[in-house]
């Protein structure tokens, strides 16, 4: 009888130690994959954000190019100076230009939306 007590006593502690290296070693599998998967998000916020902003760059590219285009025009009409200050290019984006031309054969445009600015020049 006292065997039989002690060896369930073995059995019992066996079997509660199998159980927390099985609990140990899922946790250890979920970490793994939780830091993976918070790493992988990282990235993926970022890519979003720099897609965004390549967006803006290309809208405030364009509305330079707009405003140079038009000083051009104003040029070739015969205008010796054309500059423009702030003006949005239509009512429904917050995209405007900037252009700076003083008769000499150089005109210069900025062009701003939201936070990015980017600048053209026409040279002839």
């Amino acid at each position: 009888m006292i065997v039989m007590i002690i060896t369930r006593i073995k059995l019992n502690n066996n079997i509660s130690q199998k159980g927390v290296i099985s609990i140990l070693l899922a946790t250890l599998i979920l970490s793994i994959i939780s830091v993976i998967a918070f790493g992988i998000s990282a990235l993926m916020l970022q890519q979003i954000k720099m897609s965004r902003q390549m967006g803006d760059s290309t809208v405030a590219f364009y509305a330079a190019e707009s405003g140079a285009e038009r000083c051009l025009y104003e040029a070739r009409k015969g205008s010796d100076v054309c500059n423009f200050t702030d003006i949005p290019l239509d009512f429904d984006s917050n995209a405007k230009y900037t252009v700076t031309y003083n008769g000499s054969n150089k005109i210069e445009s900025t062009g701003e939306f939201r936070n990015t600015t980017r600048k053209v020049e026409l040279n002839w």
